[in-house]
């Protein structure tokens, strides 16, 4: 978790996040996810509006499900489709085979930005323990 990320561009943000997700990961698996990342924002964009954006890939490159997220500022080219920069990311990772956990995730985050309250604490976060207990708070209620 980073607040906030330091990215000016959304290929830009794409390497942060995976860098942050796959912290002990060399060049050229960085690489690699970043790559399967990208080839799914070709499918469409992942910033879902509302300030919230939710890069995602799957991948052999990943062992197991990897998250990274943070606030984003200063990422022109990353918009929803209501037209607002994304302002809070997360990352999910998760193997070929993993399809099921993959979706569970994305919905959980789904849920999470659903709920205005929780959105609100969670793009007010200047720190990332902020951010932390923001989304622990929202997993409780």
């Amino acid at each position: 978790m980073r607040v906030p990320l330091g990215s000016h561009s959304r290929a830009e943000l794409f390497r942060e996040l995976v860098r942050l997700a796959l912290t002990e990961a060399d060049e050229k698996t960085i690489s690699g996810v970043v790559s399967a990342v990208e080839a799914r924002e070709a499918q469409g964009s992942t910033a879902m509006g509302g300030g919230l954006a939710v890069p995602h890939g799957r991948t052999d490159l990943v062992s197991d499900l990897s998250l990274s997220a943070g606030i984003v500022r200063g990422v022109p080219d990353y918009r929803g489709p209501d037209g607002s920069p994304a302002a809070v990311a997360f990352l999910v990772l998760t193997p070929e085979q993993e399809m099921g956990k993959h979706v569970k995730v994305l919905a959980s985050i789904a849920r999470l930005m659903h709920s205005a309250p929780e959105r609100a604490a969670l793009l007010s976060s200047s720190t990332a323990e902020e951010f932390l207990a923001a989304v622990k708070r929202s997993e409780s209620a």
